[in-house]
């Protein structure tokens, strides 16, 4: 078994990447990935999540056209602020990831479901972790996609799509810029037993 530290160290260390190379992925590394996923908490144990495995072909092709067009219309529509930090963290439109992963794997959310929403997302988190403890990277990437994606890849149109993710082995010449992470003592609160809000007190190290 694992130490508490180690799976700490495992999150402070994943990290969102772009630049992702064409190099195959073991099968049993994306199953023991994928296995992870289905084994995130669900309310009422629904488990609401559907994920679509996409490989190199042609239909990746309309997939980026797709990908693209929304982002261009995000980027438009979007704060000035947001902007910013595309521009900053060279966050543009051009997906290329959506050519050169090994695998896009698109996750979808049944909304005839309870719960639904917030136990895709865990079951995402779920992924993407175990994803990190294979030793391959992945991108949260979440494009504003409608009904012509279900569509294209011939699944059920009232599922509800949530995210595409390209799994793969990351470029390791990408520059990564920091992310550092709030701690504890500045995102948690504790209610007392006499109903008193106060910050949390920090006892161990938290390295950003």
């Amino acid at each position: 078994m694992a130490r508490p530290e180690d799976y700490l160290e495992l999150l402070r260390r994943r990290r969102s990447r772009r630049e992702i190379t064409p190099s195959p992925v073991e099968p049993e590394k994306m199953e023991r990935a994928l296995q992870a996923a289905m084994r995130a908490a669900s309310g009422a144990n629904a488990q609401p999540w559907e994920y679509v495995l996409i490989e190199r072909g042609p239909l990746r092709e309309r997939i980026r056209e797709m990908c693209q067009a929304a982002d261009v219309e995000f980027h438009r529509r979007s704060p000035a602020w947001l902007r910013e930090f595309f521009s900053t963290h060279a966050i543009t439109p051009v997906k290329q990831f959506t050519q050169d992963a090994p695998w896009l794997v698109a996750v979808f959310g049944r909304r005839d479901l309870p719960f639904w929403l917030q136990s895709v997302w865990l079951s995402v988190a779920n992924f993407i972790n175990a994803l990190e403890a294979e030793g391959l990277h992945s991108l949260t990437y979440s494009p504003s996609l409608d009904r012509r994606f279900n569509a294209l890849l011939g699944v059920d149109e009232n599922w509800s799509f949530q995210a595409l993710l390209p799994v793969g082995y990351g470029n390791e010449h990408e520059k990564l810029e920091p992310r550092p992470r709030h701690s504890p003592a500045e995102k948690v609160q504790v209610i007392d037993a006499a109903g008193r809000l106060s910050p949390f007190v920090q006892r161990l190290p938290f390295e950003p």
